[in-house]
């Protein structure tokens, strides 16, 4: 590869990754504010934490519901098609959703529906990216949106310091519909220069389903999917609930909570750094880098745990999801793009999101009972506990069992 044309495959790399980012950085404003604005919502009266956790936990089952669906439909149709739709429908229900909130049917469906439709663009903008850039931009191009994913948690919490919870629905749904607009038009001047070609890889290894699942397990998938539940309950449910956690265990005002999250959120957003640093420090091993982070993880939910002190606190949690989400970057911004030869890039991710938002869903709602009923430190515990199993699965028995033979 010459000079001109390893510049050109940058440039190219830069422009999908930069629409990718802000897409998804769009997708998790929109995934956070309910979060965020959850402490105004049950100081004004009219909502409970139940009720929130009800409609939040629906809105992760039709999220890994759509996962599934889109990311085997996101193989066969053009992203731009997925992405933009995804991302246009769900600015009509985001900016809906203020106004039947108080109708407990009429909510559930409209935010149940904003979880479908946002799961229209991870699998579809990974499978673009992998197979439409050389391996080493691909991995660069999912940390940054990896990035925007986090940065999208405390950009809600601004939304939520600055407007009351109805104005900050809408102006994530503006922000939702403006990156639909700029998502189709970029992709579009993309397919047109030859840079985005769908399908460039076919199946190599795995001709036909049967074929497929045996190439994804072998490939590990099913470790990975584990993986992918353990790190999806912190990256997403754990997350939910900080900013009550703040409110309610730490004692902090609902704003004050808000300002909080947003700061913590963006502490954890370095966790993109931390990941690829560990990972070349680790001379690119991805089971060693996701294990390290597992231990990393289960240390600090555990001082978390022992220790209440609001400060000390507050730093222990942040860097427990922190260690929790390095782990999850390996498996989606490293473990996913390493699929393309198989064709299946989208498919397998969205698979892989799938049972981790299932995983998010059952424990988003058990969590918003285990509070009432053992109050947050036990579930703080269980938060320790899962990150352990999370240590667990990833040790080399391979290895182990090879020397002791």
């Amino acid at each position: 590869m010459d000079n001109s044309d390893k510049r050109s495959n940058i440039k190219n790399a830069v422009f999908l990754g930069i629409i990718c980012s802000i897409s998804y950085l769009a997708v998790y404003v929109a995934r956070n504010i309910l979060s965020t604005v959850t402490p105004q919502m049950i100081e004004g009266g009219s909502f409970t934490k139940e009720y929130i956790g009800q409609v939040s936990s629906l809105f992760f089952i039709f999220y890994a519901i759509g996962q599934l669906l889109n990311g085997i439909i996101g193989d066969k149709i053009k992203a731009r098609y997925m992405m933009s739709i995804g991302l246009m429908l769900s600015a009509v229900t985001t900016v809906i959703f203020p106004y039947v909130a108080h109708f407990k049917f009429g909510a559930t469906a409209i935010y149940s529906m904003t979880g479908f439709f946002l799961s229209m663009i991870y699998s579809p903008m990974t499978k673009v990216v992998s197979e439409n850039t050389p391996p080493v931009y691909a991995i660069r191009c999912s940390f940054s949106y990896s990035l925007a994913s986090y940065l999208g948690s405390p950009l809600a919490g601004v939304f939520a310091s600055v407007f009351a919870w109805q104005s900050a629905f809408l102006t994530s749904g503006i922000f939702l519909f403006i990156m639909a607009l700029s998502c189709f038009a970029s992709l579009l001047f993309l397919e047109k220069k030859g840079v985005i070609k769908h399908n460039r890889f076919e199946k190599q290894e795995a001709p036909n389903a049967k074929g497929s699942i045996k190439v994804l397990i072998k490939r590990r998938i099913i470790v990975f999917s584990i993986i992918s539940v353990l790190t999806g309950v912190v990256r997403t449910t754990v997350v939910f609930w900080l900013p009550t956690y703040f409110n309610e265990y730490l004692g902090y005002s609902a704003t004050e909570s808000a300002s909080i999250f947003t700061i913590a959120t963006l502490a954890i957003a370095l966790t993109v750094f931390v990941t690829m640093a560990i990972y070349e420090l680790f001379k690119r091993n991805m089971d060693l880098t996701t294990r390290m982070m597992f231990i990393f993880a289960s240390l600090f939910f555990l001082c978390a745990f022992l220790i209440s002190h609001p400060v000390l606190n507050i730093i222990f949690i942040v860097l427990a999801i922190l260690g929790s989400n390095a782990a999850a970057n390996v498996l989606w911004s490293i473990y996913c793009p390493s699929l393309r030869d198989t064709g299946m890039v989208s498919t397998a991710t969205g698979f892989l999101t799938f049972i981790g938002y299932m995983g998010s869903s059952a424990s988003s709602y058990i969590f918003a009972y285990m509070v009432d009923a053992t109050g947050w430190k036990t579930v703080v515990f269980v938060w320790f506990a899962l990150m352990v199993l999370g240590v667990i699965i990833t040790l080399p028995y391979g290895k182990i069992l090879k020397k002791r033979s």
